[in-house]
Order: structure tokens, then C-alpha cells, then sequence
């Protein structure tokens, strides 16, 4: 795989866009399809089409890929600075502890990462239970609420995992967070490219 494909496809995975703020990678992913495309297409629904005309007798063919990702909503911030969230698609709680997340807020983006109570403070009982999502929360690294709200955290802000893109042991082998989505994305880019200039 080439460079700028890679390059292409890491960009579109490290973006955030979590379902309903899919802005950051939705602006990202029409920056790839103004050169390649006749025309770009957008729709009330937040979608993003990049239009290759055929001739006029030719069929349709619609490649679909979507720009969302499986991530969080900061619902309350604690009396001590933590943020209570749910989560928006389908999570496991299992792989969430010691999860690195982004919070975007009004005043930029800000780092956490997922814990719950210590395992020194919790019964026997407890230690041998898969810790709920209810009882989770983000340490974003303050000490009150107010600290929190200063940072410009608030209720309804997104929240998306960090998890770079990188290569594995097999050149041809990637790692990264919303590839199921954003693969499609980048495939419809490279149709688009490879049918420039023809009918």
C-alpha cells in the first residue's frame, strides 16, 4: 500500500467523529474528495458524496462507507472533578478501564481516560465482578468540579477513544479505531481517484 493511502486512512481512523459529531472527520473526509470528484454532494443528515458523471446511459453504482464512531457523552461531572458519561453505540465494558479518551469541549480538546474505584477499596466480592459502565467514570486530572467546568467541560460534550493508527508485525496489517467505517470512506476516495479523467 502506498504512502499517501496510508496516510489517508490513518487520518480518517484518528479523527474524531462520534455518532452525531461526525463534524472533524465529515470536514477531513471532503478535503479527499474535492480533487478527485466532479461534484460534492451534501445532505441535511450530515452526509458527504463525492460525484463522479458517467455517461449519461451508464449505471449507478453508489459506494457507501460512514464517518461515525462508537464513543461517549459526558452526562455529569462530579463534586470531585470526575466526568460521568454513557456511551453512545455499542461498548464492551470489559476492554473500557484504562481507556485513553478525548473530550472535546468549547475550549478544545482535552485528554482522560476511563477508571473506576480503586481495587484496595473494593470488597472481595466486588474484585471478582466486571465493573459496570454506571460506575465508571473520566480522570481528567482535576480536583473539583469547578476545575472541570474551567477547562470548558460540560454536559453533552463528545467523547471519542484515542487509539493511534499503527502498523503490526505484518507490513500489510493495521490497527486503529473506526476502520470498519472509515475503510469504506477511503475506498470510495481511491475509486474516485482511479476513475479520474475517464467517462
Amino acid at each position: 500500500m502506498n504512502n499517501e493511502r496510508i496516510d489517508m486512512i490513518r487520518a480518517l481512523s484518528e479523527a474524531h467523529g462520534a455518532s452525531g459529531f461526525e463534524t472533524p472527520v465529515r470536514k477531513l473526509y471532503q478535503t479527499y474528495l474535492e480533487p478527485v470528484s466532479d461534484e460534492i454532494v451534501r445532505d441535511h443528515f450530515g452526509s458527504v458524496v463525492g460525484k463522479k458523471v458517467g455517461k449519461a446511459d451508464g449505471p449507478s453504482i453508489l459506494l457507501a462507507g460512514h464517518l461515525d464512531e462508537i464513543g461517549l457523552l459526558t452526562k455529569a461531572i462530579t463534586d470531585e472533578g470526575f466526568i460521568k458519561f454513557q456511551t453512545i453505540g455499542g461498548w464492551w465494558s470489559q476492554v473500557m478501564l484504562a481507556q485513553r479518551v478525548t473530550i472535546q469541549t468549547r475550549k478544545g480538546e482535552i485528554t482522560g481516560i476511563i477508571g473506576s474505584k480503586p481495587p484496595h477499596l473494593l470488597s472481595a466480592k466486588e474484585r471478582d465482578e466486571v465493573v459496570k459502565i454506571k460506575d465508571m467514570f473520566i480522570d481528567i486530572g482535576v480536583s473539583s468540579k469547578a476545575e472541570a467546568e474551567e477547562l470548558g467541560v460540560r454536559p453533552g460534550d463528545p467523547i471519542t477513544p484515542i487509539s493511534a493508527f499503527v502498523q503490526l508485525g505484518n507490513p500489510n496489517v493495521y490497527m486503529g479505531k473506526a476502520l470498519d467505517n472509515r475503510l469504506g470512506c477511503a475506498t470510495a476516495v481511491e475509486v474516485l481517484r482511479a476513475l479520474k479523467g475517464q467517462d
